[in-house]
């Protein structure tokens, strides 16, 4: 059986999973891809549990939350643009496809700096942080260890 190891992983202090991140730079990445990836992954056993599912294209995330449930057709919770993130850590022309390990390392800086933010420094004004606010996650992350997957 094959063992599944997501893209990223952000732990409690504790090392217990809090969420499993998935990195895919698909273009044209619409709700019902999102929702089918994960249906897959549930489907062939390859979920590990938490309370959250971050799914992240260049373009668009999606979050699901209370995914202990497991519901296969399950809706994300959450749609933000990711535009913001790119724009902040790399300086790209609008619309040019990254390279998958370039998202990565994006997603993981990004994913970092919101697990290390201390009250009052995060700026939550903008997308995608102020939908992630609104989904309790920024405050779910804060002090969390963010593990990327080793190649």
């Amino acid at each position: 059986m094959a063992v599944f190891r997501p893209d990223i992983l952000i732990q409690s202090p504790q090392g217990r999973p809090i969420v499993v991140v998935e990195v895919k730079n698909r273009q044209n990445f619409s709700r019902n891809i999102a929702k089918e990836y994960r249906r897959n992954l549930l489907t062939h056993g390859m979920y590990p549990q938490g309370p959250y599912f971050l799914l992240v294209s260049q373009d668009v995330g999606f979050l699901w939350t209370n995914t202990k449930e497991n519901i296969f057709d399950a809706e994300p919770s959450y749609e933000f643009p990711m535009k913001n993130v790119i724009t902040r850590y790399l300086k790209r022309e609008p619309g040019e496809r990254l390279y998958k390990f370039e998202l990565d390392a994006v997603v993981d800086q990004w994913l970092f700096d919101l697990t290390n933010a201390t009250n009052g420094t995060q700026k939550n004004l903008e997308e995608p942080e102020k939908t992630l606010d609104l989904a309790g996650f920024n405050q779910l992350i804060r002090g969390a260890k963010v593990v990327a997957e080793e190649v």
